[in-house]
C-alpha cells in the first residue's frame, strides 16, 4: 500500500518550523567554548618550554655525557637532538584516573611521576651512535637520574657500544646539522657539473637563489644501520614545481658516519643510463655518447601551482554557507589541561613530535570507553621504473608527523568559530610552538541522527544530526594528511583520515606506463599505497575485555531435511572460515511442497588468541564480519554482553607488497586491516622513530608482538586488550590529481560503535529533536516535543576574519649555556 502525505501536513510542518519574527536581530553569541576545570591534571600534556629547558640543562651538567651545545656542534660531536614526555604506563595511570575522588587535583591525589625521553646523537665516539635516555622523576631534583630508555624496544643495542637504548648512527633523522652538511656536499658536486645539467636539464643547482633546480631524496636510506645512502632526485624550482617537475636526473650518494669528508657519489642515472661515477657521467657528455631525454619546461610552472585558473562558475562570487551557533558554543574546555567536554563526551589531548595528536581517557556518559587513540605511523610505498619510485617506502613517523603539523586555516581547513589549541615540541635545541594546530568544532551533519515518519498512526519525529570533530593537518613533504576524530551523539567515534597535497611525481617516458599515469608533458604520477596505522586501546565495561566475531552464514530451511547447528556460542582459537555449503535446518511449519527458504544466520565466536582480520575480503564473509570488543561479564538489561564494534567506514586497506627489504620487518602492522592483541606497558606502539632506517632489524618488529599468538580472553584480568587498525588507499594517480589530490575521494575511516553497550538508543535524551503528532480533531500535525534548537532564534553572524598564517614560534634554548 502506498501512503501519501497530506498537503496540510507539509504546510503545517513548514509553519511550525519555519516561522521567524520580523525585525532586526542582535549579533550572535561568541563561539568561544565555555571554560571549565578539568577533573584532574592532564597526564599526557607535552612538556612546556621551561620543562624542556630544565631537562636540557640537567643533561649538559652530566659531564660524563660529553655534550656539545647544539649551536656549536658538528656531526662528530655529541649533541641533544630531542626531548619529550614519556607518557605514563597505563598500569600507573589507571589507579589515579579511577580513584574515588571526582576532583583529584583538589583532593591531593598523586598522579604518576613524569619522565623525559632524551635522544642524543653521539657522533663523537669511536662507534658513533644514537642514544636514548629516560630522565626523571621530574621536576629536576636530587632524585633525578638518567637510565637507558630501552624497555619499549625489542632491539636497542649496537656492537661496540655498551648498554641498551642505543641505535646505529646511520639510522638517525636528518637533523639540522646534517642537513647543512649534506647540502654543502650536493652543492660541491652539482657545481662541478653545472654545464652538463644546464645543457641536458635546462638548469643547475649551485646553492644560488637564481638556481632553476632543487633536490629531494627518498627513504629508507639504510637497511640495518651499516651504511647511509640517499638517492637524490632533482626537480624544477618554483611555486609547486618542486613536486611536479622531476627532471629524470638521479645521483646516489653515500653519507654514512659522522665525517662528511668521507661521503662520496656511488652512481649517476640519467635517461635510463647508469654511470658509476661523476667523471664517467661528465665524460659521456663531453664525448657526445650520452642519450639526451626531453627537457622539462622550467619556465612554465603555472600548471603545477594552486593559482586560480579557469572560468568562474555561476554564483561562485557568493560566500559559501557556514554554520552559526545562535545561542553560544556547546563545547566546554580547559585549554590549559587540553581537556574537552561535549554532549556527554569527554577526553584529554596529548601531542608528540613523531605522530602528532593523541586522545586519552575518552568517556561517554561518564564511563571510559577508550583509554587511548593515537596514530602510530604512516606508510607510503611507491612503484616505478626509476631509482626513486622503485626504492621509496616512507615511514612518516621518522620524519615527524607532529613536527609537520601546522596551523589550520579557519574557514577552510576548519569552520570559523572552532576551538583551537596550540602544539609544541623540542628538537635541535629549539622549542617550537605552532599556533592553532588542533581545531575542535561542532557541525551540522547535513542529515539527522535518527528519524521516522508514521503518517498511518499520525506522528513524525527526527533528531538533529550534529557531531564534534577534532582535527589536525600534517604536511609531510608533499602530502597533506587530514587527521580527524569524530564524536557522534549515539556513542560512536569515527577515526577518519584524508590525503591531499602533491604527488611525489616522476619523469614520464614510455617505459613508465605500467607504473602510473602521465599527468603532463614530462610528468607522471606513480602508483603508491598509503597505510595509516592507529592504536585503539578500548576499555569497554572495564579493562577486562574479550574479542567476539559474528559471521553471517547462509542456511536453507525445509520441512524434510534436518541438520541443526548448535545455537550455543562456539569456542574457537581462531575465527572459523564461513562454510562453503549452506546450513540446512528443519522448519516444521513449511508445507511439503514448499521449496527451501534461504536466509542469513549468525555464527558467533569468542576468539581465544591474538589475531588479525581483513575487513574487505579473504575470510571476511563478503566484508560483513562483525568484530566486537567487550566484557563477557557485563550485560545490558536484555542479557547481551556490553560491546563496542570495530566497523570499517570509507575504504580501508593494507599494504599489498610483502617481503620488500625496504619494509621487511619495520611495518608488519601494515600487512592486514585489524589486529587484536594483548596490551602491555612494554609494547606501547607498533613502530618507532628508527624503524624507517632499520627495516631488517627494527627496534620494534610488530610481528614479534603478534607471534606467538597469546591468549586474549578476559579471564586473565592482568592483561588489557588493544586494537591496531589501518586506514589508507591504493593511489593510482590521475590527471585530476594535478596540482593537488582531492580530499573528497581520498578518505578512509573506521567506526568504533556501541553494540548492546546500552539498553536502547542513547541519543533519545537529546533535546534538539522534534516530535509532531496529528491532532485527532483537526488532522493537523502539531509540535508535541521540541528542544532548544527548535525555538525561534535569530542573530547576525559575526563577520569572518581573513585567514592568516601566523607561522611557527621558535625559541632557541641553546643560548642558555
Amino acid at each position: 500500500m502506498v501512503l501519501l502525505t497530506p498537503l496540510y501536513l507539509l504546510l503545517s510542518t513548514a509553519l511550525a518550523l519555519g516561522t521567524r519574527a520580523a525585525g532586526e536581530s542582535s549579533s550572535c553569541t561568541s563561539d568561544n567554548p565555555i571554560n571549565i576545570k578539568a577533573p584532574h591534571e592532564n597526564l599526557w600534556k607535552p612538556f612546556s618550554e621551561q620543562e624542556s629547558l630544565s631537562v636540557q640543562e640537567w643533561l649538559y651538567d652530566q659531564k660524563e655525557l660529553n655534550l656539545t651545545q647544539f649551536t656549536k656542534a658538528s656531526m662528530s660531536d655529541n649533541s641533544i637532538w630531542f626531548i619529550e614526555l614519556i607518557t605514563p604506563n597505563k598500569t600507573d595511570a589507571l589507579p589515579y584516573l579511577d580513584s574515588s575522588s571526582t576532583n583529584k587535583r583538589a583532593s591531593g591525589s598523586s598522579p604518576p611521576k613524569r619522565y623525559a625521553r632524551a635522544v642524543l646523537f653521539n657522533g663523537g665516539y669511536s662507534v658513533p651512535h644514537v642514544k636514548e635516555l629516560q630522565i626523571g622523576p621530574l621536576p629536576i631534583s636530587s632524585e633525578t637520574k638518567a637510565v637507558p630508555f630501552s624497555y619499549v624496544y625489542q632491539n636497542s643495542t649496537v656492537p661496540g657500544v655498551e648498554g641498551e637504548g642505543v641505535f646505529p648512527f646511520n639510522s638517525r633523522t636528518t637533523y639540522g646539522i646534517e642537513s647543512a652538511a649534506l647540502n654543502a656536499f650536493i652543492v660541491s658536486f652539482m657545481t662541478e657539473i653545472k654545464d652538463v645539467t644546464n645543457d641536458i636539464l635546462g638548469g643547475a643547482y649551485t646553492g644560488s637563489a637564481d638556481d632553476k633546480l632543487t633536490y629531494s631524496w627518498q627513504g629508507p636510506n639504510s637497511f640495518d644501520g651499516n651504511w647511509r645512502r640517499f638517492w637524490l632526485f632533482f626537480l624544477g624550482r618554483g611555486f609547486g614545481a618542486q613536486y611536479l617537475s622531476p627532471t629524470g636526473f638521479f645521483v646516489y650518494v653515500d653519507a654514512s658516519g659522522s665525517d662528511a669528508s668521507q661521503w662520496y657519489i656511488r652512481r649517476v642515472v640519467y635517461n635510463h643510463q647508469v654511470y658509476q661515477s661523476l667523471d664517467e657521467f661528465q665524460d659521456a657528455w663531453k664525448s657526445g655518447s650520452i642519450k639526451k631525454g626531453k627537457k622539462i619546461n622550467l619556465a612554465d610552472d603555472t600548471w603545477a601551482t594552486r593559482k586560480r585558473m579557469g572560468k568562474q562558475r555561476p554564483l561562485d562570487d557568493r560566500a559559501t554557507p557556514r554554520s552559526t551557533s545562535f545561542n553560544g558554543s556547546r563545547i566546554q574546555a580547559d585549554r590549559e589541561e587540553g581537556y574537552v567536554e561535549w554532549m556527554d563526551w569527554s577526553f584529554y589531548t596529548g601531542f608528540n613530535r613523531d605522530t602528532g595528536l593523541t586522545l586519552w581517557d575518552i568517556r561517554f556518559k561518564g564511563e571510559r570507553i577508550i583509554y587511548e587513540i593515537s596514530l602510530q605511523d604512516a606508510l607510503a610505498q611507491y612503484g616505478g621504473n626509476d631509482p626513486i619510485q622503485s626504492t621509496t617506502a616512507y615511514l612518516d613517523r621518522h620524519y615527524g608527523i607532529g613536527e609537520e603539523t601546522r596551523q589550520v586555516l579557519m574557514g577552510y581547513d576548519c569552520p570559523h568559530g572552532a576551538l583551537t589549541l596550540n602544539t609544541s615540541y623540542y628538537s635541535d635545541s629549539t622549542y617550537s610552538v605552532n599556533t592553532d594546530t588542533v581545531c575542535i568544532f561542532e557541525q551540522d551533519l547535513g542529515f539527522p541522527t535518527s528519524r521516522h515518519a508514521d503518517t498511518t498512526n499520525g506522528w513524525y519525529g527526527s533528531t538533529k544530526g550534529t557531531a564534534l570533530t577534532v582535527r589536525t593537518m600534517a604536511t609531510v613533504y608533499n602530502y597533506d594528511y587530514m587527521l580527524s576524530y569524530v564524536f557522534y551523539l549515539g556513542g560512536t567515534i569515527e577515526i577518519l583520515m584524508g590525503a591531499s597535497g602533491y604527488l611525489q611525481a616522476t619523469y614520464w617516458d614510455g617505459t613508465q606506463d605500467d607504473y602510473g599515469t602521465r599527468i603532463h608533458n614530462t610528468t607522471m604520477g606513480s602508483v603508491h599505497t598509503h597505510v595509516i596505522n592507529y592504536k585503539v586501546d578500548l576499555d569497554v565495561g572495564g579493562t577486562a575485555n574479550s574479542l567476539q566475531t559474528i559471521d553471517l552464514v547462509q542456511e536453507d530451511g525445509t520441512q524434510h531435511q534436518s541438520f541443526l547447528l548448535s545455537r550455543t556460542v562456539a569456542e574457537h582459537t581462531v575465527p572459523p572460515t564461513p562454510p562453503d555449503i549452506s546450513l540446512i535446518v528443519n522448519f516444521p511449519w513449511f508445507d511439503e511442497d514448499d521449496p527451501p527458504t534461504k536466509q542469513l544466520r549468525l555464527q558467533k565466536t569468542w576468539v581465544k588468541n591474538e589475531t588479525s582480520f581483513s575487513v574487505q575480503g579473504g575470510n571476511n564473509n563478503n566484508g560483513q564480519r562483525v568484530l566486537l570488543i567487550g566484557n563477557k561479564d557485563k550485560k545490558n538489561a536484555w542479557g547481551q554482553e556490553r560491546m563496542y564494534r570495530i566497523m570499517p567506514g570509507y575504504h580501508t586497506i593494507h599494504n599489498a607488497v610483502k617481503g620488500s627489504v625496504r619494509l621487511l620487518n619495520s611495518a608488519k602492522w601494515g600487512e592486514d586491516d585489524v589486529f587484536v592483541l594483548q596490551r602491555k606497558d612494554t609494547e606501547p606502539s607498533s613502530s618507532t622513530t628508527w624503524n624507517q632506517q632499520l627495516p631488517i632489524y627494527p627496534p620494534v618488529d610488530f610481528s614479534k608482538m603478534t607471534t606467538p599468538a597469546e591468549n586474549i580472553e578476559q579471564e586473565d584480568l592482568t592483561m588489557y586488550r588493544v586494537v591496531y587498525l589501518n586506514l589508507g588507499m591504493h593511489h593510482v594517480p590521475r590527471a585530476e590529481d594535478t596540482p593537488n589530490t582531492l580530499f573528497t575521494d581520498s578518505r578512509s575511516s573506521f567506526f568504533i560503535a556501541p553494540f548492546n553497550y546500552f539498553d536502547d538508543e542513547p541519543s533519545r535524551d537529546i533535546r534538539n529533536a522534534i516530535l509532531l503528532v496529528q491532532n485527532a480533531n483537526t488532522g493537523k500535525y502539531e509540535v508535541q516535543e521540541s528542544g532548544s534548537g527548535d525555538e525561534d532564534r535569530a542573530c547576525t553572524p559575526r563577520a569572518d576574519f581573513t585567514p592568516a598564517y601566523i607561522g611557527q614560534a621558535n625559541t632557541d634554548l641553546g643560548g642558555s649555556q
